[in-house]
C-alpha cells in the first residue's frame, strides 16, 4: 500500500516435514510513480473590484484533484489580476503528491 513506499525487508521462512527451518531475506522496494490527477474548474470568471483588482485561490480552480497516496501541495501560477488582465487568462494548477509526483 502507500504506507509501504520505500525499502521493505522481507523474510522468507521455509520449514520441511522434519521441522528443519531455513530463512533468507531480501529488500522489496515499493515505488509510487503515478502522478496525481489534476482536475480544474470549468471556465471561471471573476470581477474586478472598484480599485481594478481581483484575486483567486487554489480552491477556486481545483475541482477535486486526486491521488491514491495523498496530495502534498496544490498551487496555481497566478492568483492576482488587474485591469491589464481583462479577458481570458490561462491558469495552471499544479498538483504534487506525497511522493513527489507532479
Amino acid at each position: 500500500t502507500c504506507a509501504d513506499v520505500g525499502p521493505n525487508t522481507i523474510t522468507l521462512t521455509v520449514t520441511d516435514v522434519n521441522g528443519n527451518v531455513s530463512t533468507c531475506t531480501t529488500v522489496v522496494t515499493v515505488e509510487d510513480n503515478v502522478a496525481p490527477v489534476a482536475n480544474c474548474a470549468a471556465p471561471f470568471t471573476i470581477q474586478l473590484d472598484a480599485t481594478g483588482n481581483a484575486s483567486i485561490t487554489v480552491g477556486d480552480i481545483d475541482a477535486g484533484s486526486t491521488d491514491a497516496c495523498g496530495i502534498a501541495t496544490t498551487t496555481i501560477d497566478k492568483s492576482t489580476f488587474t485591469c491589464a488582465d481583462v479577458g481570458p487568462n490561462t491558469i495552471t494548477l499544479t498538483v504534487t503528491d506525497v511522493n513527489g509526483n507532479v
